[in-house]
């Protein structure tokens, strides 16, 4: 009985030592001492601490307590790294004080705290003080701030610190149709998944990425910061959809995540991953606690959840890093809060599925994007640039034809085209696709199903643009009911000059007096269309058949417009008004109405192998009740004026009108 109290005391006294210290000591107490050496080796070791284990609260913290973290340096297996009590740092966020220790072992002395740890749980006495969260770039020390674990299980507790930060400014209808939406907007949704940051301090979340090429790794790490290439098999062809679980089978491999395994919530998953990784802090039946501070601090969501291999660490003097390979899907992360994340195992995230197809490709590109309304237009744009960036060279002039298609559930299908030019033109196209799927999930209208996305990509080595020149009508002066043909002069790129031509009806309810044809590329007229009716969607239905009425610029298109005065109303035109009309709706307080001074007439068009590009006027006079004579019928009697080009990002679908 002495000899076990004695060794007793020596284990009591030899838990806060390094862990090396403790490891000889087990040794010795198992060759002298029997049960007792295997009570401190299982202290010791980084076996899984009990589920109920007991928290340390923060009034219990003391400067000089040692303990030890746990975290995964190699592989999969879960090891113990030494802890340090530095101090308490009171009230660095609303409510919020946090543990400051040093860490030590496992090369930690070196490399710092690593990217990739947040959420390493920490244990003094027995019990769980809380997950290491943030560090310091270029430290010579390895400073770790410690969420503490009553903060992390209370706010959990009360489903509470999730404030949704702000999301992307609504894409409008004006901002579509007027190429508005640039790169600057496509980096701001890159920003929202940002790492937050405390104090001065940098969180310990590593931004992994698989697939990716390195236009899009750069951009990336512009945004977010470090982001590390990692590993991972993809999952087999068609096997990433609404389930939201990569990987051909149904089972959960490498899903038994314990406090100081390494975790993955995954934004994008398929051929192409990205994924933010870190640390399990504690595990209670099938949930888990991890990071130690907010993913993207917007609480309720839903976010698949998979496992890491380690491979190594790298030591940085700026952050050091894990590289990973990312396992499966392993569960789902259900809640996002100010002091860490909850995933539950087993459970499934709906995802919004998508494919890429690329020229002539012989398999697509098959993606799932979380399923968060604020962050889809971002993940579909990197996706479609991740895209390029595998098949294409994306620098210099080249042209890439772009078709679109989304399944809105009870909506329907929505297909749109539209084609790019230039040497911007891939980034265009991911910030065009990046303008529609904005317009459409962050409306203000109805909340949409949108159950899935695809992407074709028709790539060209040089650009294919025709420059609009010149349009000719074969008569200037025409009668109300009359047809003319317009013949309209381009240019190809590095080729010679080409014709077309179109026929026009003049209206059959025109008045004597001027007639406006604008001729050009499909983007450029619904630029001028929406600048004339002016309205923005009032309802959903509205938004679909706006978004349905946009044209290509590989159409070249004409407008015939009057002057009348009329309003915009809900959504609808009603042009050419009675004054009558227009004083009565004005009296009566008709709320959200527009005058309008124009009107649209007619609008026809005719579909090009190749873009268009470029803005003409045409005035042809309108005489009523008289014969028309001196008009020669030669077709280049009517005058062109050039009114400006037209390029950008717009929606299309091919129609004749």
């Amino acid at each position: 009985m002495f000899q076990f109290r004695r060794l007793a005391g020596l284990r009591r006294f030899l838990c806060p030592v390094p862990g090396w210290v403790a490891g000889w000591a087990a040794a010795w107490l198992a060759v002298a001492g029997g049960s007792s050496a295997v009570c401190l080796a299982a202290e010791v070791s980084a076996a899984a601490p009990p589920a109920d284990l007991e928290v340390l609260r923060l009034e219990d913290v003391e400067k000089g307590q040692r303990g030890y973290g746990l975290s995964v340096f190699s592989g999969t297996e879960i090891e113990r790294f030494e802890v340090e009590v530095l101090g308490v740092w009171h009230n660095l966020q609303p409510k919020t004080s946090y543990v400051l220790a040093r860490l030590e072992g496992h090369g930690l002395e070196k490399s710092g705290v690593i990217a990739g740890m947040s959420g390493s749980p920490v244990y003094i006495n027995g019990k769980l003080l809380g997950a290491v969260s943030f560090g310091w770039p270029f430290s010579n020390e390895a400073i770790a701030g410690i969420t503490p674990a009553q903060n992390m299980r209370t706010m959990l507790a009360e489903q509470a610190g999730g404030v949704p930060p702000p999301g992307l400014p609504r894409v409008t209808a004006e901002q579509l149709v007027g190429g508005q939406t640039t790169e600057a907007d496509l980096r701001a949704g890159l920003a929202l998944l940002r790492p937050h940051r405390i104090g001065e301090a940098t969180v310990a979340i590593e931004w992994a990425t698989v697939g990716f090429g390195r236009e899009v790794r750069s951009l990336l790490s512009e945004e977010l910061g470090q982001v590390v290439s990692a590993g991972g098999r993809s999952p087999s062809p068609g096997s990433t959809g609404p389930a939201g679980f990569a990987g051909s089978s149904g089972s959960f491999e490498g899903g038994d995540l314990q406090p100081g395994s390494a975790v993955a919530a995954v934004l994008i998953d398929g051929d192409f991953r990205l994924a933010a990784t870190g640390t399990v802090t504690d595990r209670i039946g099938d949930s888990i606690l991890a990071f130690g501070h907010p993913f993207l601090g917007i609480g309720s969501l839903e976010v698949p959840m998979a496992s890491a291999e380690v491979l190594t660490v790298v030591s940085s003097r700026w952050t050091s890093f894990k590289v990973v390979n990312l396992g499966p899907v392993v569960g789902a992360i259900d809640f996002d809060f100010l002091t860490g994340i909850r995933g539950t195992l087993g459970r499934r995230a709906p995802v919004v599925p998508m494919v890429v197809r690329l020229g002539d490709a012989a398999e697509p590109i098959r993606l799932s994007l979380a399923d968060i309304p604020r962050l889809v237009p971002t993940l579909a744009a990197i996706s479609v640039l991740g895209a390029l960036n595998a098949e294409v060279a994306t620098a210099g002039a080249q042209s890439i034809d772009l078709k679109l298609d989304f399944d809105l559930g009870s909506h329907g299908l929505l297909s749109m085209e539209q084609s790019f030019d230039g040497q911007g033109a891939p980034l265009a196209a991911a910030i065009h696709l990046f303008a529609v799927t904005g317009f459409l999930v962050q409306n203000r209208l109805a909340e949409v199903d949108l159950r899935s996305i695809t992407v074709e990509l028709t790539p060209h080595p040089e650009p294919r643009t025709l420059a609009l020149v010149g349009a000719h009508p074969s008569r200037s002066v025409a009668r109300p009911g009359d047809t003319l043909r317009l013949n309209v002069d381009l240019v190809a790129y590095r080729g010679g000059k080409q014709r077309r031509e179109l026929e026009v009806t003049v209206p059959s309810n025109l008045g004597a007096g001027r007639y406006t044809l604008l001729v050009g590329d499909g983007y450029s007229i619904d630029a001028v269309r929406f600048g004339i009716e002016r309205s923005e969607p009032q309802t959903f239905s509205q938004a679909l058949a706006f978004l349905d009425s946009l044209h290509s610029r590989r159409e070249l298109r004409v407008l015939g417009i009057v002057e009348g005065p009329g309003l915009s109303v809900s959504g609808e035109v009603l042009p050419d008004l009675p004054g009558s009309v227009r004083s009565l709706w004005a009296a009566s307080g008709g709320g959200g109405a527009q005058p309008i001074r124009m009107a649209i007439a007619e609008e026809v068009g005719l579909l090009l192998e190749r873009p268009v590009e470029g803005l003409l006027r045409v005035d042809l006079e309108i005489k009523r009740g008289q014969p028309i004579v001196g008009d020669s019928g030669d077709s280049g009697s009517g005058g062109a004026d050039s009114a400006g080009g037209g390029s950008g990002s717009r929606g299309s679908k091919e129609r004749n009108r």
